[in-house]
Protein backbone atom coordinates (compact mmCIF):
# COMPACT_ATOMS: atom_id res chain seq x y z
CA UNK A 1 0.00 0.00 0.00
CA UNK A 2 1.40 3.30 -0.94
CA UNK A 3 0.88 5.84 1.47
CA UNK A 4 2.00 10.11 1.23
CA UNK A 5 1.85 12.90 3.18
CA UNK A 6 -0.69 15.19 3.14
CA UNK A 7 0.23 18.26 1.18
CA UNK A 8 -0.62 20.64 4.00
CA UNK A 9 2.06 18.88 6.12
CA UNK A 10 4.92 18.85 2.99
CA UNK A 11 4.01 22.65 2.92
CA UNK A 12 3.82 23.38 6.87
CA UNK A 13 7.60 21.66 7.14
CA UNK A 14 9.04 23.21 3.76
CA UNK A 15 7.67 26.83 5.03
CA UNK A 16 9.02 25.83 8.74
CA UNK A 17 13.02 25.45 6.72
CA UNK A 18 12.37 28.67 4.81
CA UNK A 19 11.65 30.48 7.13
CA UNK A 20 14.47 29.57 9.58
CA UNK A 21 17.17 30.00 6.39
CA UNK A 22 15.05 33.48 5.90
CA UNK A 23 15.67 34.09 9.52
CA UNK A 24 19.55 33.13 9.61
CA UNK A 25 20.09 34.95 6.12
CA UNK A 26 18.60 38.48 8.24
CA UNK A 27 21.63 38.54 10.69
CA UNK A 28 24.01 38.31 7.60
CA UNK A 29 22.81 41.39 5.96
CA UNK A 30 23.11 45.31 6.60
CA UNK A 31 21.14 47.22 5.13
CA UNK A 32 17.78 47.78 7.15
CA UNK A 33 15.08 47.44 4.38
CA UNK A 34 16.51 44.00 3.29
CA UNK A 35 16.10 42.98 6.88
CA UNK A 36 12.77 43.94 6.70
CA UNK A 37 11.58 42.34 3.31
CA UNK A 38 13.20 39.21 4.39
CA UNK A 39 11.40 39.03 7.50
CA UNK A 40 8.15 39.26 6.21
CA UNK A 41 9.26 36.69 4.14
CA UNK A 42 9.63 34.59 7.03
CA UNK A 43 6.64 35.30 8.59
CA UNK A 44 4.87 34.24 5.14
CA UNK A 45 6.42 31.01 4.96
CA UNK A 46 5.41 30.22 8.55
CA UNK A 47 1.54 30.72 7.27
CA UNK A 48 1.07 26.83 6.64
CA UNK A 49 2.46 26.30 9.79
CA UNK A 50 0.21 27.98 11.43
CA UNK A 51 -2.73 26.67 10.10
CA UNK A 52 -0.92 23.14 10.82
CA UNK A 53 -0.89 24.00 14.29
CA UNK A 54 -4.51 25.56 15.00
CA UNK A 55 -5.85 22.46 13.00
CA UNK A 56 -3.77 20.06 15.56
CA UNK A 57 -4.19 22.04 18.79
CA UNK A 58 -8.10 23.83 18.43
CA UNK A 59 -7.88 24.52 22.04
CA UNK A 60 -5.34 27.43 21.57
CA UNK A 61 -7.67 29.26 19.87
CA UNK A 62 -11.48 28.30 20.32
CA UNK A 63 -12.35 28.22 24.39
CA UNK A 64 -15.00 25.57 23.57
CA UNK A 65 -12.31 23.04 23.39
CA UNK A 66 -10.38 24.39 26.34
CA UNK A 67 -13.68 23.75 28.31
CA UNK A 68 -14.39 20.27 26.61
CA UNK A 69 -10.63 19.03 26.95
CA UNK A 70 -10.49 19.56 31.10
CA UNK A 71 -13.87 18.11 31.48
CA UNK A 72 -12.41 15.07 29.85
CA UNK A 73 -8.96 15.72 31.79
CA UNK A 74 -11.08 15.74 35.03
CA UNK A 75 -12.74 12.51 34.57
CA UNK A 76 -11.02 9.76 36.46
CA UNK A 77 -11.43 6.46 36.45
CA UNK A 78 -13.23 4.77 39.26
CA UNK A 79 -15.85 7.64 39.25
CA UNK A 80 -19.61 7.51 39.31
CA UNK A 81 -22.19 9.03 36.92
CA UNK A 82 -23.04 11.19 39.70
CA UNK A 83 -19.53 12.62 39.85
CA UNK A 84 -19.18 12.93 36.49
CA UNK A 85 -22.29 14.97 36.39
CA UNK A 86 -21.21 16.87 39.43
CA UNK A 87 -17.53 17.55 37.56
CA UNK A 88 -19.81 18.73 34.51
CA UNK A 89 -21.46 21.14 36.03
CA UNK A 90 -18.25 22.42 37.83
CA UNK A 91 -17.39 23.42 34.22
CA UNK A 92 -20.16 23.90 32.66
CA UNK A 93 -22.53 25.95 35.12
CA UNK A 94 -25.69 27.38 34.30
CA UNK A 95 -25.69 30.80 32.46
CA UNK A 96 -21.90 30.14 32.46
CA UNK A 97 -20.31 31.05 28.92
CA UNK A 98 -19.83 27.79 27.43
CA UNK A 99 -23.24 25.60 27.05
CA UNK A 100 -23.29 21.85 28.28
CA UNK A 101 -22.19 18.73 26.33
CA UNK A 102 -24.63 16.92 24.58
CA UNK A 103 -25.63 13.60 26.30
CA UNK A 104 -25.60 11.06 23.18
CA UNK A 105 -26.06 7.86 24.46
CA UNK A 106 -26.79 6.87 28.53
CA UNK A 107 -27.08 3.34 29.44
CA UNK A 108 -25.90 1.60 33.01
CA UNK A 109 -22.73 0.68 30.60
CA UNK A 110 -21.96 3.64 29.20
CA UNK A 111 -22.33 7.28 29.15
CA UNK A 112 -21.43 9.63 25.61
CA UNK A 113 -21.09 13.11 25.51
CA UNK A 114 -20.27 15.66 22.36
CA UNK A 115 -19.41 19.10 22.27
CA UNK A 116 -22.14 21.27 21.92
CA UNK A 117 -21.00 23.37 18.43
CA UNK A 118 -22.79 26.56 20.50
CA UNK A 119 -23.09 29.65 17.38
CA UNK A 120 -20.41 27.87 15.59
CA UNK A 121 -20.89 26.59 12.03
CA UNK A 122 -18.23 23.80 13.00
CA UNK A 123 -20.03 20.53 13.60
CA UNK A 124 -20.36 18.62 16.88
CA UNK A 125 -17.74 15.39 16.28
CA UNK A 126 -15.75 16.29 19.71
CA UNK A 127 -16.61 13.03 21.47
CA UNK A 128 -16.02 11.85 25.48
CA UNK A 129 -16.68 8.02 25.41
CA UNK A 130 -16.99 6.28 29.04
CA UNK A 131 -17.41 2.98 30.13
CA UNK A 132 -19.15 1.81 32.99
CA UNK A 133 -18.60 -1.33 34.95
CA UNK A 134 -19.88 -2.31 38.76
CA UNK A 135 -21.12 2.02 38.89
CA UNK A 136 -17.80 3.04 38.81
CA UNK A 137 -15.99 4.38 35.51
CA UNK A 138 -13.80 1.65 33.84
CA UNK A 139 -12.59 3.50 30.61
CA UNK A 140 -12.50 6.75 29.00
CA UNK A 141 -11.72 7.79 25.31
CA UNK A 142 -11.51 10.88 23.91
CA UNK A 143 -12.56 11.10 20.03
CA UNK A 144 -11.17 13.86 18.88
CA UNK A 145 -13.47 15.47 15.57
Amino acid sequence: MNSSPYPILVLALLGLVASLITLVTVFRVRRVALKLLLLLISLLALAPTGLVLVTMFPEWVDARFRSYKTFYEGIQPGMTKAEIMAWEAQIYPEGGPRQRPQIIVEDETSLSFFMHPEHSTDPNCEGILLVFENGKLKAKTYSPD
